[in-house]
């Protein structure tokens, strides 16, 4: 997907570990290979020590210190809503601290050389607290390691790239994808009620972990929840069907999915940006839009309120977009340079954003920003307005 596909791409080893909310499953957490399906959950969804939700966070103030510190974001790739949202917010809890001062933003721009490099000149500037996105995965993790050692307090987030906290940086940072499915497909089965009815899970690229240990979550829950009886997955079991979460993609995989199946009921997606090109295939083929899941995103709000008067079947859950996220990683990094311990948890189970079944919850399009903009975010809309120009 144009807005968020680059933030998934982690790639690593996976093991073959049980999941931290109790079951085991052939799958891979950010950071395993294409091959996770061979594999398992890997150790920070196995980890209940390290798994938080928001109610948990706590301001930047109580982790600031009083040494001063250069800090710096090094990103795998820069060119998108999501990477300029969160850089915002990078450099927004930064603006908290006085004694913080901002290295220059390093864009990697989707070559791993250049990420490895843009890391290495902020080491020689005097960085002393790096949030790194690395999206070249364990291509990287020899830099990040290098850097660790020298005495630099690096913290990946989103995307694991391999190695131990401790040992090669100093923690990661993330979200419990697994629960995002369980998230998900609660909803869906209640939305759908006691008739039930037939179920779709869109993925993204081809053997990717986040849509892989989604699966898991999904699954488990169809399993387990009683308001799940009458509820079918049309999916081969553990298989996200892919769209490389890219809208056009999606759409084409729609297409072809409705001249399948004469019933579907429900979409289960974790791209609200791809899941446009879905929508679009649903509206050509005259069928009516059904029940929809996603993170969130101000386009997929905007195809609700478009559609939803004469869609009454299309009612959506999203599940925030996190980019916010970032700025627990900034803050492990400056409070572990400064020697404050942070007990905030590593990775977060995270919240409902909207939902059109909760009257305080409904979408809300923001026709001043783009459609790719993250609406969950902690900035201003005028400090989203400033992160898009």
């Amino acid at each position: 997907m144009t807005s968020t596909r680059a933030r998934f791409r982690a790639r690593g080893s996976a093991a073959v570990l049980a999941l931290a909310l109790g079951v085991t499953a052939c799958a891979g957490g950010p950071g395993a290979s294409n091959n996770a399906t061979e594999g398992g959950v890997e150790a920070v969804y196995d980890n209940a020590a390290k798994i938080g939700d928001v109610s948990q966070l706590r301001p930047m103030s109580d982790f600031c210190g009083t040494k001063p510190v250069k800090v710096a974001l090094a990103d795998g790739t820069g060119d998108n809503a999501f990477r300029k949202t969160a850089r915002a917010e990078f450099e927004d809890e930064a603006a908290k601290c006085p004694n913080i001062t901002v290295l220059p933003y390093a864009d990697g721009q989707n070559n791993p050389q250049k990420a490895i490099s843009d890391i290495k000149a902020l080491v020689a500037q005097g960085v002393e607290a790096l949030v790194v996105f690395p999206d070249a995965g364990e291509a990287l993790l020899p830099t990040l390691r290098e850097a660790y050692k020298a005495g630099v307090q690096v913290v990946p987030w989103t995307a694991n790239p391999g190695g131990k906290p401790g040992a090669d940086y100093t923690a990661f940072v993330g979200h419990n994808t697994v629960n995002d499915g369980v998230t998900w497909t609660r909803w869906m089965c209640e939305a759908l009620g006691d008739k039930g009815g037939n179920v779709v899970f869109l993925g993204g690229t081809p053997g990717n972990t986040q849509s892989l240990t989604e699966m898991v979550g999904i699954e488990k829950e169809l399993k387990e929840n009683a308001a799940c009886a009458k509820v079918k997955l049309l999916n081969e079991p553990g298989k996200p069907i892919d769209t490389n979460w890219n809208p056009a993609q999606m759409q084409k995989v729609v297409a072809g999915l409705l001249t399948k199946y004469p019933t579907i009921d429900g979409v289960i997606t974790d791209s609200g940006d791809a899941s446009l090109g879905g929508i679009r295939a649903f509206l050509q083929a005259g069928r009516p839009l059904p029940k929809w899941t996603a993170n969130d995103n101000n386009g997929f709000a905007c195809a609700w309120k478009e559609n939803a008067d004469k869609n009454p079947t299309f009612q959506t859950v999203t599940v925030s977009a996190r980019t916010w996220i970032i700025r627990l990683a900034l803050r492990k990094a400056v409070a572990a340079h400064q020697g404050i311990k942070n007990d905030e948890p590593e990775i977060i189970n995270i919240p409902i954003f909207e939902n059109t079944l909760d009257e305080n919850k409904l979408p809300k399009c923001d026709t001043d920003l783009p459609a790719s903009a993250v609406l969950s975010s902690e900035l201003t809309p005028e400090q989203l307005k400033q992160a898009y120009s």
